[in-house]
């Protein structure tokens, strides 16, 4: 190992920090991770993540990654109590048009609290020999040797300031991150930042099954928005401990509910079965609402110049609306990219900050799209791109639960394991320009 690659600095222990301390740990002689939250030694949230009590999903394509560079991740998981499913076979999708009948796909779910998944990360991460994770410590700033170099971090506990050395600063700290702020101080103008808000909300609790009453037929649960007429949906899934996580989401200014008989009340104003499903179980934690749900993007991809020494990736440069269920996959996705421009580089060269950046702009553009074209379309105003990219999606979203084929390929889009080239397709594009054929699926039964 040349010696220009000593230690690595990265700046948050959420997945996208994790899953970047393990890539690292193959090229550094040290990685410290460093988290201003006091972790906890179990699985359990934490205040640096409160989106953390709400459902979560790991696509198809992120939960392939994150096996790869955690051998076993899933049977340890399993063994956690989190079930493996197929997904064609154990959705209940409450779509506008709608409910699919059941299609085995061969596409392999997991299923668990965002906790879990975390807490199994941390684990497999700290068990490292070169990793060190230092938590209840905050960064209050960069270290540099002049504009160009970032050479560190500095920062703040209980007992006063300190400066951390280090060759690499990876920026993962996530929507809170202050880099903007950070990078004016070394003379960059501030990136361009463009957010998309369909003004979501989210309440959500968990249930468990009164003795010897079984668990619903399905596995999990999906009923999205959609402008202008279905500003109310759901998402639930069972998880680790036999627990049914609920769910429920609003759009455009929709009233959550705050308690346990507004929870049931919304729940039961919907179409499809969830209202009758939670009815009957015993729920076992408080109401908890989010309303952060703001797409964001900041182009750092696009600024003159970048220091030496610095990357940012995660939710501090890309976040989505999290009712598409990418931003944990993305993470993944960014990892690999991590580990390719590392693998990439001539011996003893630092990283490239400037082309990583641009390279992962190009990772979450399809992402991107795939959150902010549906949630466009609650804005008043709009671009024609934006209105024809929205008509399609429709279109493709109401020919699901009649065609099994267009499911399943919905589904690899989904999921990531396709790519957006898929909807060029020929035949793909017939089905869905012909339209919605009836039959094949489960009536919407009125609400």
């Amino acid at each position: 190992m040349g010696t220009d690659v000593r230690h690595a600095v990265v700046i948050g222990a959420g997945l996208a920090g994790l899953a970047a301390a393990r890539v690292l740990a193959d090229s550094f002689e040290a990685v410290t991770v460093i988290e201003r939250d006091t972790l906890p030694s179990a699985s359990g949230p934490r205040a640096g993540v409160p989106q953390g009590h709400h459902v979560h999903g790991l696509l198809a394509l992120g939960a392939k990654v994150f096996e790869g560079y955690f051998p076993g991740l899933r049977a340890e998981l399993e063994q956690a109590g989190a079930p493996v499913w197929d997904w064609g076979e154990g959705l209940c999708a409450v779509l506008p048009n709608g409910i699919p009948q059941p299609t085995p796909m061969g596409m392999p779910i997991q299923t668990f609290s965002r906790p879990l998944l975390e807490h199994v990360l941390r684990r497999r991460v700290t068990a490292l020999e070169s990793v060190t994770l230092r938590d209840g410590l905050a960064v209050t700033g960069l270290r540099t040797a002049g504009p160009g170099k970032v050479t560190g971090v500095r920062v703040k506990d209980g007992d006063g300031e300190d400066e951390i050395v280090a060759d690499l600063v990876v920026d993962a700290s996530g929507r809170s991150s202050h880099l903007p702020q950070w990078l004016a101080t070394l003379g960059l103008p501030s990136p361009r930042t463009t957010t998309v808000d369909a003004q979501v909300g989210y309440a959500s609790r968990t249930y468990a099954y009164p003795e010897g009453q079984t668990s619903p037929s399905w596995m999990g649960l999906l009923q999205p928005l959609r402008a202008p007429d279905f500003h109310k949906g759901s998402y639930a899934i069972q998880i680790e401990n036999n627990t049914l996580h609920v769910t429920l989401h609003g759009a455009g200014g929709t009233q959550l509910p705050r308690g346990d008989d507004d929870f049931l009340t919304y729940a039961k104003s919907l179409p499809g079965p969830i209202g009758d499903t939670i009815a009957s179980l015993t729920p076992t934690s408080a109401v908890r609402r989010y309303a952060r749900t703001v797409n964001r993007k900041i182009a750092y991809h696009r600024l003159p110049r970048w220091p030496e020494g610095l990357i940012v990736l995660g939710d501090a440069v890309c976040t989505f609306n999290p009712a598409y269920g990418q931003g944990m996959t993305v993470a993944a996705l960014e990892a690999r990219l991590l580990e390719q421009t590392l693998r990439g580089r001539s011996a003893r060269t630092p990283l490239d900050g400037q082309v990583f950046q641009q390279r992962l702009a190009r990772v979450t553009a399809s992402s991107w799209l795939m959150a902010t074209i549906p949630d466009r379309a609650w804005e008043k105003s709009r671009p024609a791109w934006a209105k024809a990219g929205n008509w399609f999606m429709n279109r493709l979203v109401d020919t699901v639960p009649h065609d099994p084929k267009v499911y399943t390929t919905f589904s690899g889009l989904f999921h990531m394991t396709s790519g957006p080239l898929t909807l060029a397709d020929p035949r793909l594009l017939s089905r869905v320009l012909v339209g919605p054929r009836t039959g094949g699926s489960t009536p919407m039964p009125a609400t």
